[in-house]
């Protein structure tokens, strides 16, 4: 019997992460039948709240937390913290490091205790699904990296990235989430099947923007464009609801800005990850910032635009040929940015829906790595 240690996952609500999972559960399950899956989690309730598919859970320990957080030596507690999940791994065991963009942060150095303590065990250590930001590959992290088992990249740009440092254990791969199903779920109203832009903003990008002010200023002239220039509707789509980074906290401001709002509908509940993407799917257009909605969008073929601001959505839409529509965080620097591609992206309509249909079978079979 296989036992796989899931970690590095922050919780349910964010549905990228819980797309992760439940789609890298589905594989294992196909693969190993017979498996048993623990997950290491920050939220156990979101997770119990979303019926994360596993047998087990184990959380971090508060009071080490707590210490950590009022300590000015970072990581001194992390075996502490993280205890519980250390205690399961054992030679036996398989340990997936599954938070896709953990070695993008500077918080990283975090999940080499449970990596570490896996190599001393005898496991075997994955870091699955991942990208990685190529500038912060220091010697350091390069050292991490080559000492896991098996690495599974989810676009060229990490892939490239690694494999020019030296790396023999990476494999190409896509995002596991492009694998998840969607779950149909009742379409709020002012929805219109097939003629609606799905439009994400995250408080993430608008902490990253260069000018004050300026996400929400192109988002609003995006809106008002699509009503005054199209009959397509607007659907405000939030995908990750975590206490600390709310999408609806944002899409709440840009919804009551507009006062006519007979063309407008906000998802203003927290629906799971393939309920959302069934209301993405059945959109014309979308304008993600959150990465796991545009996979939403691709793997169903909705033509789609992102605001970049890391490597995975530029890695992932220059595989798919669509870097045309990605548009940089830090390249916003007037108000018509965000309409200027939507338009561009309008006029290729046909093309772009071609260039998924002819893509997206052999894409998506490309994120079944073989563990």
């Amino acid at each position: 019997m296989k036992q796989f240690l899931l970690y590095g996952h922050g919780g349910a609500y964010n549905h990228g992460a819980e797309a992760i999972i439940k789609c890298t559960v589905d594989w294992m399950k196909e693969l190993h039948p017979d498996s048993r899956i623990t997950l290491s989690t920050h939220f156990k309730d979101q997770d119990v709240e979303f019926d994360m598919p596993v047998d087990k859970y184990c959380q971090r320990d508060p009071k080490y937390l707590e210490l950590d957080r009022n300590s000015p030596e970072k990581g001194l507690y992390d075996r502490f913290i993280y205890k519980s999940t250390l205690d399961k791994i054992t030679e036996d065991t398989i340990c997936l490091s599954v938070g896709g963009d953990n070695y993008c942060y500077e918080n990283w150095r975090k999940w080499r205790a449970i990596h570490e303590t896996a190599l001393e065990r005898g496991a075997l250590s994955v870091l699955w699904s991942c990208s990685i930001e190529p500038s912060m590959i220091d010697d350091e992290m390069l050292d991490v990296l080559k000492s896991h088992h098996f690495i599974t990249a989810r676009e060229s740009i990490t892939y490239n990235a690694l494999k020019d440092r030296g790396l023999e254990n990476v494999k190409s791969c896509s995002d596991i989430a492009f694998l998840l199903e969607p779950k149909k779920c009742p379409l709020p109203d002012n929805f219109l099947i097939g003629n609606t832009v799905a439009l994400n903003i995250s408080p993430l990008i608008v902490r990253q923007e260069k000018t004050d002010g300026i996400v929400l200023r192109n988002t609003e002239i995006l809106v008002d464009s699509i009503i005054k220039n199209t009959d397509m509707n607007i659907a405000l789509i939030p995908h990750v609801l975590m206490p600390m980074d709310n999408d609806l906290t944002i899409l709440e401001t840009i919804y009551k800005r507009f006062e006519n709002r007979e063309r407008i509908c906000l998802i203003n509940k927290n629906i799971s990850a393939a309920e959302y993407k069934y209301i993405i799917s059945n959109c014309r257009f979308g304008v993600f910032a959150r990465t796991h909605a545009s996979i939403a969008a691709y793997s169903t073929y909705v033509p789609s635009m992102v605001i970049g601001y890391s490597v995975k959505s530029k890695g992932i839409a220059n595989d798919l040929a669509l870097a045309d529509y990605v548009l940089p965080i830090e390249s916003i620097n007037n108000g018509y940015c965000m309409v200027s591609m939507f338009q561009g992206l309008m006029n290729n309509e046909q093309r772009a829906k071609q260039i998924l249909a002819d893509k997206m079978p052999s894409y998506k079979d490309r994120a079944k790595a073989v563990i």
